[in-house]
């Protein structure tokens, strides 16, 4: 067998090789994505909203802690969808420079990205949960502030209430009757005099 027959013969059994290597690589990757798939749709259910980070490779300088290189996982909204993610972030905090791959829904997101998350998902569920008690508290507190705000605006429109058309109109009744029987109480006196005097003419 020459030295290219060798060579060739080779590269085939290793294509062979390669292929079935390929085969379970695509099996295992699908059947991973399947189950981050059920997985986040759990997490759609419980209708979060919340976006979360968690670093799961970091490439960054120790020389310069201004340099930063990570890739992360996290759930977040991506082209109006949520769901859990991935991206890589890089730059320099000191010249204001930022760079980002992604993010990617985690189906969409590279390969090599997506096996390599895989040890933090259990850290994201967590982070998840962490910034879900941190909110939950702040809303509260925001929902006591205004409601107390409410409640001090509240008192002092109803101290300073301005009257309706319809209780002008009604005081304005309230004058009317109380001339009217004052102009009542004249009139009867005038008609009282008024016939005492014819009365007395008649006698005559």
């Amino acid at each position: 067998m020459s030295p290219n027959d060798a060579k060739a013969t080779k590269v085939q059994t290793n294509f062979q090789s390669l292929s079935a290597t390929a085969s379970s690589l695509n099996a295992a990757s699908d059947e991973l994505t399947r189950v981050v798939g059920t997985l986040d749709e759990a997490l759609k259910k419980l209708n979060l909203g919340l976006t979360v980070w968690v670093t799961f490779a970091d490439r960054s300088d120790e020389q310069d802690p201004s340099r930063y290189d990570v890739d992360q996982i996290g759930y977040c909204r991506v082209s109006d969808k949520w769901g859990i993610s991935l991206r890589h972030i890089w730059g320099h905090e000191a010249f204001d420079a930022h760079n980002e791959d992604g993010p990617w829904l985690f189906t969409n997101a590279p390969r090599e990205l997506r096996l390599r998350s895989v040890d933090k998902i259990a850290d994201l569920i967590e982070s998840l949960s962490k910034e879900a008690s941190v909110t939950t508290k702040k809303i509260q507190e925001k929902t006591k502030e205004v409601g107390e705000l409410a409640l001090a605006i509240g008192k002092i429109a109803n101290t300073t209430k301005p009257s309706t058309v319809a209780e002008r109109m009604a005081a304005g009744q309230k004058s009317l009757t109380a001339t009217g029987k004052l102009s009542d109480m004249t009139d009867a006196g005038k008609l009282s005099d008024m016939l005492g005097r014819d009365a007395k003419q008649g006698s005559k």
